[in-house]
């Protein structure tokens, strides 16, 4: 009923015309309840009921009740309504004046004077993620500002972070309007004293060029360092900026990101569950520490002294990179250590075995660390330039027994996939036509898929149209899945262009993976703490770099006869085959960067991971 209420009621006043008619029929009712109160009350004078009536309207009203005749009664309202019109102008234009002058405020044309806060320039739907995840990261500092700047009204900007993002508490967020390609629009936000400045690929502007928006950035710069996180759309300038703005500009290709992740995630879900843990702020991510006591250390001793932290490279004085380095590696005084922590906590606990030295000493390591390439059966559900850029990716991870079907609609493809013969992989192609329902069942009901990567087809279908497709087709496929009762669950890896709509797709047993530019939104956030992580994950989501992979423990351990094992010990075996051990996996749940005094129990589920 209250509803129904609050619904006709809205749609009453909602006309003009009806308002007024409003206010007289309240004023009516108003001196109605003022009279019964009066009675109940026994404040009631002599008189008839509508004299009385009309004696509580006036004084409603705020005129001087009168004992006069009807027509002075007439004059005096119309002096009241004349009174009221006048003065109600005088206050309507002082209201304006004001009104204006605080309009113009909220319209966000001042000078930022804050510092040390991170700016945002752009805006797209990962916007929200990278608020979440900059106040994860402090969430044991003091609150962080965050400083929206584009092209946007500034109060409607407010409104839609206000209801995108409504949980605000632990970090401030303030909003600029102006023009993203000027420079003296840009020196507003105060970059110059910013931590982080961070561009989006930004959807307001039609055709949006990047590049002009971070030349403009560079002259707000001169000399200062301030990273700049970009988010590009495309790959082809990102070596010339990376020049003319050395160790400045830190670019994020957000295919790129997808399909680098999606190609190692295909392996394992285990991998996929890595890759996402170094990127989000949740658990355990990647630091840069400098401990004085492992000085003139070998990497090998350092991997074993280090209790509380998984040690995985070296960033050397002059920035360079060296993940899962030469073993014997000496640590330099001005080294920091590479570690996955669960903070950037320097207090470290360190062991210093001497048995442990001994076994070190008389371990024989491998020269080569080459992965083992894995046999899958990949069913590839649409297609685009991001796929044949995944599945390019993915190639050299598989075994040549491997095969891959691919289903997509022609019409809707620029370019179909095409798998180099240097692979040796075995692939089918099925072209989808108006019945791709039945044809899509057919292909699952006859083949026994690893997995399913379902992509959008992103060459011709706009963003909106290709995401809910997608959306589509994996319940589709999760409903044929169901009725296959496989042992092992076939894993689904969904591609969406708009991260915000994952709320949308199924929690199943088959749904591992959905790749999005909610993937370039955490790698943003990282960066935007520390950009010299960008070097690190060039190197760990780099296709032609390291790689995260699983191993089972009978790779590595012939005698059957052991029962427990300790980290040490795992991480010994890892060393033997030049592997840098970061975790493993036991009864399929995936432990990063145990502690190394835990001793764990052997079985057929246990499996390494490490970089290779």
């Amino acid at each position: 009923m209250k509803g129904h209420i609050k619904y006709y009621f809205e749609n009453f006043i909602a006309r003009k015309s009806n308002f007024i008619y409003f206010l007289i029929i309240s004023s009516a009712i108003a001196a109605v309840i003022m009279l019964f109160v009066e009675m109940s009350l026994g404040l009631l004078e002599e008189g008839s009921l509508l004299n009385l009536w009309w004696n509580r309207l006036m004084q409603l009203l705020g005129i001087k009740k009168t004992a006069s005749s009807p027509g002075v009664q007439i004059v005096n309202l119309l002096y009241w309504i004349f009174s009221v019109a006048f003065s109600g102008t005088i206050i309507a234009f002082l209201a304006a004046k004001v009104s204006n002058f605080i309009t113009n405020f909220k319209k966000g044309l001042s000078s930022v004077i804050d510092t040390n806060h991170y700016v945002i320039i752009g805006w797209n739907s990962s916007i929200f993620k990278v608020f979440n995840e900059i106040k994860i990261a402090n969430e044991n500092q003091p609150r962080p500002t965050i400083l929206c700047f584009n092209r946007m009204d500034n109060i409607e900007m407010n409104v839609k972070i206000n209801l995108e993002y409504p949980n605000q508490k632990g970090v401030r967020i303030i909003t600029r309007s102006g023009d993203i390609y000027s420079s003296q629009d840009l020196a507003r936000t105060n970059m110059v004293k910013s931590k982080s400045v961070i561009i989006l690929d930004d959807t307001l502007t039609p055709d949006f060029n990047i590049e002009t928006t971070i030349l403009a950035s560079k002259i707000n710069f001169e000399s200062q360092n301030t990273p700049l996180i970009v988010q590009m759309k495309e790959d082809y300038n990102i070596p010339l900026l990376t020049e003319i703005m050395k160790n400045q500009v830190y670019p994020i290709h957000k295919n790129k990101i997808i399909s680098n992740v999606t190609s190692q995630s295909i392996r394992s879900k285990h991998i996929s569950a890595v890759v996402m843990d170094f990127l989000d702020y949740d658990k355990d991510e990647i630091y840069f520490l400098h401990v004085d006591e492992l000085e003139g250390k070998t990497f090998k001793q350092a991997m074993l002294m280090l209790s509380d932290v998984t040690l995985i490279g070296i960033k050397t004085k002059n920035d360079s990179v060296l993940i899962n380095p030469n073993k014997e590696y000496i640590i330099l005084k001005d080294d920091m250590l590479i570690t996955i922590a669960e903070d950037d906590n320097t207090n470290l606990k360190l062991s210093d075995n001497q048995e442990m030295n001994k076994m070190l000493n008389e371990l024989e390591i491998s020269q080569n660390s080459n992965l083992d390439k894995e046999k899958l059966s990949i069913f590839v559900l649409g297609w685009s330039k991001l796929g044949q850029q995944i599945i390019n990716k993915t190639l050299p991870l598989l075994s040549k027994d491997s095969n891959i079907h691919f289903a997509f609609r022609n019409e809707l493809t620029h370019t179909p996939p095409t798998i180099s013969k240097q692979h040796n992989i075995n692939y089918t192609s099925t072209l989808l036509t108006n019945d791709q329902n039945i044809e899509i069942k057919k292909i699952i009901n006859e083949n026994k898929f690893n997995v399913i990567l379902i992509l959008g087809h992103d060459d011709v279908q706009t963003q909106q149209v290709s995401d809910s497709n997608t959306l589509m087709l994996n319940i589709y496929v999760s409903s044929l899945l169901d009725k296959q009762k496989n042992n092992i669950p076939t894993r689904v890896i969904i591609q969406l262009n708009d991260g915000t709509k994952e709320e949308l797709i199924p929690k199943n047993k088959y749904n591992e993976l959905i790749v999005s530019d909610t993937l370039s939104s955490l790698m943003i956030s990282q960066l935007a703490e520390n950009p010299k992580l960008w070097h690190v994950f060039e190197e760990l989501f780099n296709v032609k770099g390291l790689k995260i992979n699983t191993s089972s423990i009978f790779n590595y351990l012939n005698n059957d006869q052991i029962k427990t094992i300790k980290i040490t010990g795992l991480i010994l075996l890892a060393l033997q085959k030049n592997h840098t051990f970061i975790g493993y996996i036991l009864d399929d749940k995936l432990h990063l960067n145990p502690p190394k005094s835990k001793e764990i129990t052997i079985n057929s589920s246990l499996e390494l991971v490490y970089i290779a």
